[in-house]
């Protein structure tokens, strides 16, 4: 089974390693909070030219083994 647990965005703290579902193959680092959007930048591990923006309240998953 996964390791993962659920945290909000707001709880993540910069740099780590965060996935948006338990089953995701997609790795995400957390990036900068955007006070215009409010919402933190997520960047793709593979391809950094990827960058999502999700919000404050938005559950995601960490402690994973990657």
């Amino acid at each position: 089974m996964y390791e993962c647990h659920k945290v909000p965005m707001r709880a993540v703290s910069k740099g780590e390693y965060v996935k948006r579902k338990a089953d995701a193959k997609t790795v995400y680092i957390r990036g900068d909070y955007d006070r215009a959007t409010k919402s933190y930048s997520l960047i793709d591990c593979d391809d950094m030219n990827r960058e999502i923006f999700v919000k404050a309240n938005k559950v995601v998953f960490v402690g994973f083994t990657y």
